[in-house]
Parts: structure tokens; sequence; C-alpha cells
């Protein structure tokens, strides 16, 4: 998954005197303003893995106090410290933002969401964009082992194309994998373009796996790469998710999501199902004399499901000896409804 990593920071106010002497105003007419004059960024180019930092200024051009209630970014890993969250009419403050490159590249624009007590524009919008150039390109971008069964496994390599901008002088120092199963190695061809390749060894597991090859380089624009890797191990059954998530839900009402089981052997089946807790119910379509035999299983949330979070759980029991007892975790959030 691709993230990004915002650091933001709202920076002290000025200090001034505490009594307000523009009293022209009724206090029904007050009210803060908050005020950007340059609210977009833009960094133009920056290698991939390289930080970007930013200070927005801004200032209250209302006549009572701004207080800014919370600063949020647009991406997923966010860390934001207030040191103070009031600023008087007249004065000003400042944001700054710290945007990581490393998991992007090409263009990114990104926004940054202050909430405030403005009346007028309680939800401020800035935006952060530019390109993120790569140093290091590699072809393709991931590496996919496919999907195999459990006893027909055997040693698979697939490689990748990997260059740098630097030309010849580029070295790849080091290349290792973050599972013991894949190994890796690197082998240098002409021109400074090397090829990457990782081997799948004895891995019999059922299921999806994934993990990263790491390299290491003697570029300084960019001396650490990674090369993202999966695949899935098949055993007698397939369940095309890991889990049934039945989201955010109102009290009240009713719900069905669906599984689909996809069955490798012809002899196997599905023998006895159970799901808890009770608010559960369970519908199975079993459809096993054709070319894809396989089964669509149907998991209704019912309305009397009390409110809180679902911590459920569906049992499948089979005829297979690799997967005797399969089991799915069930979760999902129902909340009182608003008319309530």
């Amino acid at each position: 998954m691709v993230q990004l990593f915002i650091n933001v920071e709202l920076l002290p106010a000025q200090n001034v005197p505490s009594n307000d002497k523009n009293s022209d105003n009724s206090v029904s007419r007050k009210k803060p303003k908050i005020f950007f004059e340059h609210p977009d960024f833009n960094f133009d180019k920056v290698y991939k893995g390289n930080k970007v930092e930013h200070v927005y200024k801004f200032e209250n051009r209302g006549n009572d106090t701004l207080e800014i209630q919370k600063v949020k970014p647009s991406c997923g890993c966010t860390a934001v410290v207030l040191s103070h969250n009031t600023i008087l009419p007249g004065k000003t403050g400042e944001i700054k933002a710290t945007f990581n490159s490393r998991s992007y590249r090409g263009h990114a624009r990104k926004t940054i969401a202050v909430l405030s007590n403005d009346p007028d524009t309680p939800s401020y919008k800035l935006t952060l964009s530019g390109e993120i150039i790569e140093e290091i390109s590699i072809k393709p971008q991931n590496i996919n082992f496919g999907s195999f069964r459990v006893d027909n496994q055997s040693d698979k390599t697939v490689k990748v194309s990997v260059k740098s901008q630097s030309g010849p002088d580029f070295k790849i120092t080091k290349a290792t994998s973050s599972k013991p199963f894949v190994e890796a190695t690197a082998m240098e061809g002409q021109n400074g373009e090397y090829t990457v390749a990782a081997t799948l060894k004895n891995y019999h597991k059922i299921g999806r796996f994934s993990g990263k090859i790491f390299l290491d380089t003697n570029s300084d624009k960019q001396p650490k790469a990674s090369i993202i890797f999966y695949g899935v191990v098949e055993g007698d059954l397939v369940i095309n998710q890991k889990r049934l998530y039945f989201g955010n839900i109102s009290e009240g009402k009713e719900i069905t999501r669906r599984l689909y089981v996809k069955i490798n052997e012809n002899s196997i089946k599905i023998l006895n199902t159970k799901v808890s807790p009770d608010c559960l119910s369970i519908n199975i379509n079993e459809r096993y004399e054709q070319n894809n035999p396989h089964c669509l299983i149907e998991i209704k949330l019912h309305n009397d499901a009390p409110v809180g979070k679902i911590d459920g759980l569906l049992e499948l029991t089979t005829n297979s000896k690799e997967q005797p007892v399969i089991n799915i975790p069930i979760t999902g959030v129902v909340h009182k409804a608003k008319n309530s």
C-alpha cells in the first residue's frame, strides 16, 4: 500500500494584550476570520525519498478570537502538534507541513484541512503538490509470483529491470528479502542497468503472501529502493476474502455480505457451516456439478443486531485433509440511529 507522511505543527501566535478595545461591534456581530495569503504550495520537483517542508502563514482578520480545532492532512499517517490553538484578532500564526515523498512517484497532490470556529470557513483547505522524480526506475514495479497449488510448488524466479539516471556509474551494492522463503540477487548488465531476480523457494503455507526486496545503491539521491512481491498459495479451497467486514451500519438495518469459495478438487465439499453471533445467519449456494465448482456463501446481519462492535466467526467444515476447518472472522460496527 502507498503511504504519505505529513507532519503538521501549528506554531505559536504573537503575544498581544488580552484587553480588546474594539467594542464598536456588538457581541452578536463578532466573529473570527481565518485568512491564508498563499494556501497552495507547489514544490515543483523532488527526488523520491526526499522530504519537503513548507510553512503556511495565516491571519485572523476577524474581530473575535480564532480557535484552531484541528489540522487534518489527507494522508493516512500523520502527526499533529498544536502548541497554541488560539489567534487573537489581527494576529498571525503558522502551520508547518513536512511531506515525505518516499512512497510516491509522478505527480502528487495532497490537502490539509484546517478546522476552526470561523463560521464562514469552518474547514479551510490547503494544498501541497509537485512531481516526484525517480533517480532509480524499476520495471515492472512489483513482482507477482501468481497463484499455485500448495502440493505443486517448485522454485519460481521473477526478474525486474533496475536502471538509474546516473548512468554507468550506478551500482547496487546489496539486495535482500524481507521473507526467508524468497531469495534476491542483483546481476549487473551494461551501462549501469541491473536485473534483480527474486526466487520463491519451498513455501507451502496456504493463503496470500507478500514482502519486499530491499536494494542498497551508491546513488546519493536515492541510496535505497524497494520492490514489492506477492503471490497466492492455493489449497483444495480458495476463499476470496480473509475476513468478512460489514463496515459501519446504522441500528435496525439489515445487510448481506457474500463470500466466493473456489474448489480446486471435484471431490472436495463443504460439509457443515456455523456462524456466530445469533444476529447473523448463513445461506450457502453449492455449485459442485460444473467445470468450475464453487460455493457462494451469503452472511446476513439482521435488523435486531445490538449496538456495538461485531465480533463474529464463520466456520466451514470440509472433507479436505489440507483444510478440514476454515475460519473467517466477521467484523463491523452497529451504531445508534440518528433519530433514536
